[in-house]
């Protein structure tokens, strides 16, 4: 069957019309979907303290290591660990025969010096002896008295007497053992409830912002639920060459109702005084980066921009960076970032 030629005409107007209508309902809904659903976040410039994390062990205020002048064999160690000892104590004694023999010796050189230096003084008188002789016995007699003195002086010191009033830490010795010259034998704890000191390692990066009198909180194992107050006491001037770190020697307050004990390890929050201003970023806002670099977003009208930075601080659930990096911007993208590229068209949903 043959069509009429008009009619095949109409056909291919019709189809040409078709190719070329365009759908603006169509055109809107597609450029709305290429603008990715984000969300962000107010940012504002903080100096807020940022708490340095470190642990540490507890030691007394003062301990005293305590030891014999001279080496030689225990006779005895009177006090055990834990006993308090009061000022004055004998607390361990050496066994004194060889000592007792050097004092009886010292004592004899004395009393023939001092013969020996009459008879000669006698016989200057009488023109038998010379000056030189008198002379030379006196210095005899002065050497003689100086053995007697160093002799006596560690017969002295052939016990242990406790200079302070405190509490035995530590029995490092037993009866009957050969122990050397200036060896502890005892530490002794002489803090008396006046509190307890915790030292911990900084690094570098961090031992600039801490002062003396810088606030800190202490939590122990033994004691999980409190929290114990500490200060800043010391701060090292060179880092200890064995482990790298800043060693800092905080004070911590006493509670009568929870009692320390030395080796008591605690988590320390030491809240620096000195803190330069920051940026704090929630932590789902971080893009990853290369090397030491990272990279975030934010918002440019209604594209997403990127920005690299470089964070300082992380936290559990925020990081930090400088108070350059952000030139006046007040959001950050957070959901989303993940899937942006520098440029994206991207939406604010809440």
């Amino acid at each position: 069957m043959k069509y009429p030629f008009y009619l095949l005409l109409f056909s291919l107007l019709l189809f040409a019309c078709k190719e070329n209508y365009v759908d603006e309902t169509k055109v809107e809904t597609t450029k709305k979907a290429r603008h990715l659903a984000v969300r962000v976040a107010n940012i504002e410039l903080t100096s807020a303290p940022i708490p340095i994390i470190a642990s540490g062990m507890v030691g007394a205020k003062s301990e005293l290591k305590l030891g014999f002048k001279t080496g030689g064999v225990i006779k005895r160690m009177y006090v055990d660990e834990t006993q308090r000892v009061r000022k004055g104590q004998t607390l361990a004694t050496l066994r004194t025969t060889e000592i007792d023999a050097q004092v009886r010796k010292a004592k004899k050189g004395v009393e023939k010096a001092t013969r020996d230096l009459m008879r000669i003084k006698q016989m200057y008188l009488d023109s038998v002896a010379t000056l030189e002789n008198v002379e030379n016995l006196t210095t005899a007699l002065d050497l003689a008295k100086s053995d007697l003195e160093i002799a006596t002086f560690n017969q002295e010191y052939s016990k242990v007497i406790s200079p302070v009033s405190g509490k035995v830490m530590k029995k490092m010795a037993e009866n009957n053992e050969l122990v050397g010259p200036g060896v502890p034998v005892y530490i002794i704890a002489t803090n008396s409830g006046k509190g307890y000191n915790l030292n911990i390692g900084v690094a570098d990066k961090d031992i600039i912002r801490i002062k003396l009198g810088d606030q800190a909180t202490v939590q122990f194992d033994a004691f999980p639920a409190d929290e114990f107050s500490a200060s800043v006491t010391e701060i090292a001037e060179t880092a200890d060459p064995r482990t790298g770190v800043f060693p800092v020697e905080l004070s911590i307050r006493p509670q009568k109702e929870k009692a320390l004990r030395n080796g008591f390890v605690g988590k320390v929050a030491l809240l620096p005084s000195a803190q330069s201003s920051y940026f704090k970023i929630p932590m789902n806002a971080l893009v990853e980066g290369y090397k030491e670099k990272a990279n975030i977003y934010i918002l440019n009208g209604e594209t997403a921009k990127k920005i690299s930075i470089q964070p300082i601080y992380i936290g559990k659930d925020f990081f930090t960076i400088s108070s350059d990096n952000l030139d006046g911007m007040e959001q950050v993208i957070t959901d989303g970032a993940a899937y942006l590229k520098d440029g994206m068209a991207v939406k604010v949903v809440e």
